[in-house]
């Protein structure tokens, strides 16, 4: 057995801080999340630097902020970019093995894995991607194997993969092959193993049985999903218009939030059998583990969907730690911790060396106190995003949140005590306190934000938009999804489902959803002006829908 830890990281993304029994949740059933929580420590009060996936895990790897690793959001700053030790870098230096499985959003860098197999989402070529090359290997017969974008980004849907080809069931399975090949084969080498699902993230697509697991009916309704649209910030409009009317659709939302729910339980699922798998080859005593996911979901509170806004919903994250001989049992720690907390962890307790000239890094020692927890506790947590008038930032502590919008200079002050939900934004009632917030954040911006987002002393605005959209001009559709099956060789193109086969089983249980209630429109308008080897999107002839798609 190696003298260091093995490491294992499962990393969900966009699942909410909310979404684990261990977390209070009655209707959830995540017994092997509350089971590793009984055996370490949950950080309750744990977010994410950037609530957006790249520039969260560009955080995560790197123990940076976006001002050092320029990834803003799902997209870089200008000019090349930084090159930063990572995780992976300093743990292959120091003789791990590192390994990753899943979805890493790296845009084809591997940044320090000596191996990754790839779940991607959008994806251009079927060979680009290894879970879509184990599909064709199988003999899986599918088009939209990680659910339809495009118009049912938000929408209920199911996958009618067969449970063993799920992909949720594949990382998994890939997860459990590494563990079980490296111990028979690197009997002395230790291992860093980051396992990562693309679930719960949209489009929210479980397959059986999971799709069925959680009754809508006992789904609670989103707080505040009727938010005035005159209220919001400009920044959230469009995470508005892509729901597509469903904020007003109790029945709906709550169909979306119990297939949220079974995708979740299928990951948890899997990270039991990992876990067991752990225990089987004896790795338990010697490997920590930790679970987190890159950001929350709004889940249709404010009115929202998606993450990209600095409510609580969409930047709380859930976040266990077992480190055997350091984490108690159990223990749960109001510290305010975040993805930048994990590599300085490592560094601290394995004594990695990490470069000078690319330090300080801003985070700390989650094991800074007996059992788990900062050895110096945070009065806040600054969590920022975007660039230009897409900028805002937050400063949070345990009682009150304050948030910056620098289109139209919009300010927010919460109590969380009172208003968990932030239903009541408190800026011109207590402006003195909100004041002292707004210094924070200002000389926070000057010392570790992105440079040009000051004007003078004052956090840089942008004037608003000239009028407020309806709530009908808001909706939207976009064309995301990746094109791989309009690029197929023409040998290949019989091994998947026709569109109109795919898009009639994903709704086929769908009794919530109907074409009045979407944006058909504007989805035959993208799809009459894009080329079609560019889109996956297609006519909806063929489909129940066919009609609709005539009339639109």
């Amino acid at each position: 057995m190696p003298d260091r830890p093995n490491i294992l990281v499962l990393m969900t993304d966009q699942q909410r801080a909310d979404a684990m029994g261990c977390a209070g949740n009655t209707t959830i059933r995540t017994p092997n999340l509350d089971a590793l929580a009984s055996s370490g420590i949950r950080f309750a009060q744990a977010v994410t630097p950037t609530p957006v996936c790249v520039a969260a895990r560009m955080s995560f790897i790197t123990g940076h902020r976006m001002s050092r690793h320029h990834w803003t959001d799902n997209s870089a700053l200008p000019g090349p970019l930084p090159e930063l030790p990572t995780i992976m870098t300093l743990l292959l230096r120091a003789g791990y093995w590192t390994q990753g499985i899943g979805k890493m959003h790296f845009h084809g860098r591997h940044y320090g894995f000596r191996n990754l197999l790839t779940m991607e989402e959008c994806i251009d070529h079927r060979v680009n991607d290894d879970y879509l090359r184990y599909l064709r290997e199988n003999s899986v017969r599918t088009r939209f194997p990680k659910g339809i974008r495009d118009l049912l980004f938000f929408q209920p849907q199911t996958c009618g993969i067969p449970v063993e080809h799920h992909k949720n069931t594949w990382v998994a399975d890939r997860s459990i092959d590494f563990l079980r090949e490296h111990t028979r084969y690197r009997t002395n080498q230790p291992f860093f193993l980051w396992s990562s699902w693309i679930s719960p993230h949209p489009p929210f697509a479980p397959c059986e049985p999971y799709d069925d697991m959680y009754d809508p009916a006992d789904m609670e309704l989103p707080p505040f999903a009727d938010r005035p649209i005159e209220t919001l910030p400009p920044n959230f409009y469009g995470s508005r218009g892509r729901l597509d009317g469903a904020h007003r659709d109790p029945d709906r939302l709550r169909r979306l939030r119990a297939l949220y729910y079974g995708l979740i339980s299928h990951v948890d699922d899997g990270i039991g059998r990992i876990l067991n798998e752990l225990k089987t080859l004896g790795l338990s005593d010697n490997t920590v583990v930790l679970f987190v996911s890159d950001h929350g979901e709004m889940m249709g509170e404010h009115g929202l969907s998606q993450k990209n806004c600095p409510y609580e919903s969409s930047v709380r994250i859930p976040y266990l730690l077992r480190w055997p001989g350091k984490t108690r049992a159990g223990q749960q720690c109001d510290d305010l911790v975040s993805l930048l907390d994990f590599f300085p962890t490592l560094i601290e307790e394995l004594d990695l060396q990490y470069p000078e000239e690319h330090g300080p890094l801003p985070g700390a020692n989650l094991l800074g106190t007996t059992g788990g927890g900062l050895a110096k506790p945070r009065e806040s947590a600054i969590i920022d995003y975007g660039k230009g008038k897409g900028r805002w930032i937050s400063a949070r502590n345990q009682k009150h949140k304050y948030a910056f919008f620098a289109h139209g200079g919009i300010e927010e002050f919460y109590d969380l005590e009172n208003d968990p939900h932030e239903q009541h934004n408190l800026i011109a009632e207590r402006p003195a306190l909100a004041s002292k917030f707004r210094d924070q954040i200002t000389v926070w911006e000057r010392q570790y934000g992105l440079s040009g987002s000051l004007d003078s002393d004052r956090l840089r605005s942008y004037p608003g938009p000239a009028r407020i959209p309806t709530e009908e001009e808001c909706r939207t559709v976009n064309l995301n999804d990746g094109p791989w099956p309009k690029r197929l060789p023409d040998d290949e193109k019989d091994s998947i489902e026709t569109f109109a086969e795919a898009f009639t089983r994903a709704i086929d249980k769908e009794t919530t959803l109907s074409p009045d209630k979407l944006s058909i429109k504007k989805y035959k308008e993208q799809v009459l002006k894009r080329g079609p080897r560019d889109i996956a999107a297609e006519s909806l002839e063929g489909t129940p829908w066919a009609d609709a798609w005539h009339n639109a």
